[in-house]
């Protein structure tokens, strides 16, 4: 018997350098530790049967990721958590699982459309941030040159950043954006924090660009949900 689960979960900043591969070894000893009965794949070299809703970039952190595991048997979904969240390393927290049981309902992966980002630039002046960024909103296109398999091409950014909220904070210019994300269509949230930062001349280019991602969403009746949602009203 295979039993899916959507699991819910948070990859803080103390962990945010760490590659995806080495994320997903992380988390596959964790379920190890834990004894939860996972299934693996059959042939010469079984595989844990794993997988994530979207990969992070090395650098972005996370409280709102999502990965699918299939067990062999059904266990109850507040036990999983607490038993992963007991062998967890520093840095990794497991906040929800829900039961998929055997229903045919699509991975996750293939249901994400958009996420939510909280970004964070280092000003090198006040005051006049607030200014520089409502002019570059009132920029009809934000087009950058995108390096792929078959060459360089152009861009614009803008149709893929849904919502928008900015606001100065100390000495810092904070982000809250949706944009696209997942297969059929995905914003970098680096690529937009390249471009903002190129076209204001108040954010200090030698800084770092802090990025967190806030949550995950499918889309459902022309609207975005989380994907724990998404998947509850699914059931």
């Amino acid at each position: 018997m295979k039993v899916r689960y959507l699991i819910k979960f948070t990859k803080n900043s103390e962990i945010k350098f760490i590659s995806h591969l080495d994320l997903m070894r992380t988390i596959q000893r964790t379920i190890r530790r834990a004894g939860i009965d996972v299934q693996f794949s059959k042939g010469f070299n079984p595989r844990m049967n794993l997988s994530l809703a979207q990969p992070l970039a090395v650098g972005v952190y996370s409280h709102g990721d999502y990965l699918d595991l299939n067990l062999l048997s059904e266990e109850n979904e507040q036990i999983i958590i607490e038993k992963l969240n007991k062998n967890a390393p520093i840095g990794v927290k497991f906040l929800e699982a829900i039961n998929l049981g055997d229903r045919k309902v699509p991975q996750s992966m293939a249901t994400v459309e958009a996420a939510v980002y909280v970004v964070r630039f280092q000003l090198l002046h006040k005051n006049i941030i607030e200014e520089e960024f409502r002019q570059l909103l009132e920029m009809e296109k934000w087009e950058v040159i995108k390096k792929g398999k078959s060459g360089e091409r152009l861009v614009d950014l803008k149709p893929m950043l849904k919502d928008i909220k900015f606001y100065e904070e100390e000495k810092e210019l904070m982000l809250k954006i949706l944009v696209s994300c997942g297969s059929r269509e995905n914003l970098s949230p680096q690529i937009l924090g390249k471009f903002i930062t190129e076209h204001c001349k108040s954010i200090d280019k030698g800084k770092f660009i802090d990025i967190r991602r806030e949550e995950t969403f499918a889309m459902k009746e022309n609207k975005y949900i989380p994907l724990s949602q998404f998947y509850k009203e699914e059931k």
